[in-house]
């Protein structure tokens, strides 16, 4: 979505072979496996500056801490995913100065709406395992255990 809507650079950060594989398939204009030397290398690819904005899927102890050193000054944190990860706000902290945290739990209809029509258009590249509603355990399992490549969708039948 971020390649359809703006002009950013995005840059993916993942433990997983495959979920970096799919991230460039997505579009992603660097991806780089998650290492101790991961926040080194986003601020070398942002010439020192850190990253604008932090988009946390996962939200562990670990994404936070490595989210958090990689972000600029007066960057933007959003957290997404529910790993059950604290974040400890202080100042001085570990949050560079005047960084802004969100934390979003779904959007609107008409953003709804606006994802379908991007998708409809063509202009996302979005990769997807379908299951059928019987099937939701199974579903819920492939994506806990790291068994899928994209999204589960659930359909009749």
């Amino acid at each position: 979505m971020l390649r359809a809507l703006t002009p950013c650079r995005v840059i993916a950060v993942d433990v997983r072979e495959e979920a970096l594989a799919l991230a460039e398939r997505s579009g992603a204009h660097l991806s780089t496996k998650a290492t101790t030397d991961t926040s080194r290398v986003l601020r070398a690819t942002t010439s020192g500056t850190g990253v604008d904005a932090v988009l946390d899927f996962v939200g562990s102890r670990s994404t936070l801490d490595l989210g958090t050193r990689g972000l600029r000054a007066d960057g933007d944190l959003v957290l997404v995913g529910s790993g059950g990860g604290e974040l400890t706000v202080r100042k001085p902290g570990s949050l560079p100065p005047g960084s802004r945290i969100s934390l979003p739990f779904w959007g609107s209809r008409d953003e709804l709406a606006d994802v379908v029509a991007l998708s409809r258009s063509g202009a996302l590249k979005v990769e997807a395992e379908r299951f059928p509603l019987t099937a939701v355990h199974e579903a819920m399992s492939a994506l806990r255990d790291g068994r899928l490549s994209g999204r589960a969708v659930l359909v009749p039948g």
